[in-house]
């Protein structure tokens, strides 16, 4: 074979490949945007199973921390601080203050609720101001509207001028078990004194993990 020939063989099987890949690609994005989302609540009144993203672009399940008790809050990083900001802080002061032989045992979850603007990167840069305890994840729209009907948080976005929006976050911090039952909730005001005094109640409780 020439190599003019060669080449123009090359250049036909890599511009094949690409098309195949594309559309592939396509047909799978338009799967999973309208494939059914398996979640179960596990009989629980609030919150349940879920399969969402987190800040280092890996994909997360609930039963990935079974044995932790969950503190789950739903917002976005457009929130205002005073608003979903003092939340998230408050759920990772209130945990950090349980001391060192029960912090790791709590692990405060940030749901956002805008992946069009919360991408992974900015996620990651919005944990990171409030320590290392704090676990931020997102999802698809499809998967963000099932979970947060199954955790009562509200999926509602507010549209403004010039094609601004915000995302409704939630009014309370919902508490998952080490089992992964439904233990209760907090208001989203919470302070960190509060989070540390429900943790620490529902931890000494007998039989309630």
């Amino acid at each position: 074979m020439m190599r003019n020939e060669r080449d123009r063989f090359f250049v036909i099987v890599g511009l094949v490949i690409l098309t195949v890949s594309s559309v592939a690609g396509y047909f799978g994005y338009r799967y999973s945007s309208n494939a059914p989302v398996p979640l179960t609540t596990y009989g629980n009144p609030v919150g349940g199973s879920f399969r969402l993203i987190n800040g280092a672009d890996g994909s997360v399940m609930d039963t990935d921390f079974r044995g932790r008790w969950m503190m789950i809050y739903f917002g976005d990083t457009h929130c205002p601080d005073t608003v979903c900001g003092a939340t998230v802080k408050a759920m990772a002061d209130g945990a950090e203050a349980l001391g060192r032989d029960r912090a790791h045992l709590v692990v405060p979850i940030f749901i956002s609720l805008d992946p069009m603007r919360d991408t992974t990167e900015v996620l990651r840069t919005y944990a990171l101001r409030f320590g290392t305890h704090v676990t931020v994840m997102t999802g698809s729209p499809k998967m963000l509207q099932a979970v947060a009907k199954e955790y009562h948080a509200p999926y509602v976005r507010h549209d403004g001028e010039n094609g601004e929006y915000s995302m409704e976050p939630a009014s309370q911090i919902v508490i998952m078990s080490p089992t992964g039952r439904y233990a209760g909730s907090l208001p989203s005001t919470a302070t960190a004194a509060d989070v540390t005094a429900r943790m620490t109640e529902l931890m000494n409780a007998p039989g309630k993990n």
